[in-house]
């Protein structure tokens, strides 16, 4: 490897940040019973793959990700491609369709070991066909590059593209991290440490297990006879000295009566950072590291410098594995409306979500019949709060935006003062994402954000609208995937119809909450007659959007609908006109004269409705 000084290039916004991964995919073969090894079992097959694993949980943590990789043609093969329907931020590029096998892990309880079939795997066999030059594109198309010490061992095809991709990214200026993630069904760790020796200095973070740091102090010659966190801390800081890598991390577990408790260490030149314990019961080992690995990823693209910063992203890293764990299979299945739940779990001491603070007494443990116990579990619960956020807000506040951002971020606020609780911002609005975010950086956290006018071609930015707080997304359609999209993501669809039957196409399909549009085509009185219907009324939550106006908002709610929807009628017409012109001003006058008093008598009109003397 050719050496150059590393660049270190300025960290990106959540919605620009992209991390591309690199690694092989396989299929997992682990048996549901212990039974002697010659007698028929049943197995859970899942497809995973450390650096695939990480893309996973990125992308339905919000982030762009992007994994490149070898993958063969075949029913396994299209079963890996599949992966890229998991979310629509996550990308499979590389080499595909390619003749050859995939590689095979199965897990062995009676030798508490695994066995590897992956020596002749087209990932094995071609890995040195990628060229990097493209899968890393220039310095604008990726953010971070993240790799593991597996790849390297897996022959010298898989070396080759390895060495080359760091090489590249080192060009570009690529933050990288690095998960060590020794398998001894590989090789040595000293094999390994040759090999990994000479890119070390350009890593933004090494990530270590202790038994890794535990064999790499003996490498080195450094005393580990104790095991606490002060001698791994010294040997930590010890390593990133010698090697000049940026920050080494090391994920800490214990396991006492099923209930295991993780927290994580890091270095950073003078700076020694730990967080605080997390108590949680994994219902599955594998992909907690490689979730660990996407948490802190997103922690550190804001650049954190002070210890405290750093602690907080250790604490984000073992949350998003603690949730991991809870599920089955290698995937994480985490969003970030489950980190938000978790967190405020946590917070309340409940453990609604299987994490706490302090170790939770086996009591506590058979109450929680509620945390969720498979992946399809995970995000209902984010949505069904949004809805019922949503039906008490009863009054939904549009922004599309042709003027300034300023000015709607500024009537976001003045509004949330007055009373109303939820606020779409329509992707059409050239700003979108600034508001957004710009919203959710000054509101409280109850008040609800989301986005409307999603299309077809615009299912793929709910994800990015996840990251910036939105928790519900509009369409004035049924976008392709639009449904399914936001409930991987934990995020509540409101998709459009207009008549009783397609209403309930929409709900057999798990849209809770459905947008009458246009609703001046029809009346609150034909509502009403729908909803006597039943059980149309006992499942339809219905959103009249489209001229409602405070002078028929109230009759729609008394109709049965759980909200309304207004723009200009509701937010005013300056946040759509450029500012400094006559017609601004005339629009802030109106505003101030009209607009504001209308809302206020709104508010208050529909407050008797809901709480009646």
């Amino acid at each position: 490897m050719v050496a150059m000084e590393p660049v270190r290039k300025k960290a990106k916004t959540s919605i620009d940040f992209c991390v591309v991964t690199f690694g092989e995919a396989m299929i997992r073969f682990q048996p549901l019973e212990h039974t002697k090894p010659q007698l028929p079992q049943k197995f859970l097959r899942s497809v995973g793959g450390d650096e695939l694993n990480v893309a996973v949980a990125l992308s339905l943590l919000g982030v762009k990700s992007k994994w490149v990789s070898v993958v063969p043609k075949g029913p396994l093969g299209q079963a890996v491609m599949s992966c890229s329907e998991i979310s629509p931020l996550l990308h499979i590029s590389g080499l595909t369709n390619v003749e050859g096998d995939l590689g095979i892990f199965t897990v062995l309880p009676e030798s508490k070991s695994v066995h590897y079939q992956r020596s002749f795997s087209a990932f094995a066999r071609c890995a040195d066909q990628l060229r990097w030059p493209v899968e890393l594109g220039d310095a604008s198309t990726a953010s971070w590059f993240h790799v593991s010490g597996i790849t390297p061992l897996l022959g010298d095809p898989a070396k080759k593209s390895w060495l080359a991709a760091l090489q590249q990214a080192r060009h570009l200026g690529l933050p990288t991290s690095l998960d060590l993630n020794w398998r001894k069904q590989l090789g040595t760790l000293s094999d390994l440490w040759s090999i990994v020796m000479p890119v070390l200095d350009t890593l933004e973070l090494l990530i270590l297990s202790v038994d890794q740091l535990q064999g790499l102090a003996e490498l080195l010659g450094t005393d580990l006879s104790a095991a606490d966190d002060d001698a791994f801390f010294a040997v930590m800081s010890r390593l990133q000295q010698k090697v000049k890598c940026r920050r080494v991390a090391m994920c800490r577990k214990t396991r006492d009566e099923g209930i295991q408790c993780r927290w994580s260490l890091m270095v950073e030149a003078d700076i020694q950072c730990k967080s605080a314990p997390i108590y949680h019961v994994p219902k599955d080992e594998c992909g907690g590291g490689s979730a660990w690995a996407a948490g802190i990823i997103i922690a550190l693209q804001d650049e954190p410098q002070q210890s405290q910063q750093l602690i907080k992203a250790l604490r984000h890293a073992d949350l998003v594995a603690a949730l991991c764990q809870n599920t089955e299979g290698d995937f994480s299945h985490v969003t970030v409306a489950d980190l938000r739940a978790a967190e405020a779990s946590i917070a309340a001491g409940t453990g609604e979500w299987g994490v706490w603070e302090t170790k939770p007494h086996h009591s506590q443990l058979s109450q929680l019949s509620h945390v969720p116990k498979s992946p399809k579990s995970l995000p209902s619960t984010s949505i069904e709060v949004t809805l019922e956020k949503m039906k008490k807000a009863s009054l939904l506040a549009i922004f599309r935006v042709k003027g300034s951002a300023q000015v709607a971020i500024d009537r976001g606020v003045e509004l949330a003062q007055m009373g109303v609780k939820a606020m779409e911002v329509t992707i059409d609005s050239p700003d979108w994402k600034e508001i957004l975010s710009g919203l959710r950086e000054r509101l409280d956290s109850d008040v609800l954000l989301g986005i409307g006018t999603v299309m077809d071609d615009t299912v793929s930015e709910v994800a990015v609208a996840q990251s910036l707080g939105a928790s519900f997304a509009l369409s004035p359609i049924d976008p392709i995937g639009f449904i399914d999209v936001c409930k991987s993501l934990g995020v509540l669809a409101v998709p459009s119809a207009f008549t009783s039957n397609e209403c309930w196409s929409m709900h057999r399909r798990g849209a809770r909450l459905i947008k009458l549009f246009h609703a001046g085509l029809t009346s609150p009185m034909i509502l009403k007659h729908m909803l006597d219907i039943k059980p149309l009324g006992d499942h339809l939550n219905i959103l009249p959007s489209g001229s409602v106006s405070p002078k028929n908002a109230s009759g729609w709610l008394k109709a049965g609908a759980v909200v309304v929807g207004m723009g200009s009628n509701l937010v005013g017409k300056d946040i759509s006109l450029k500012p400094g012109t006559p017609e601004f001003d005339a629009a802030v006058e109106d505003w101030k004269n009209t607009g504001r008093p209308t809302v206020e008598k709104l508010i208050k009109e529909i407050k008797e409705i809901k709480e009646p003397r």
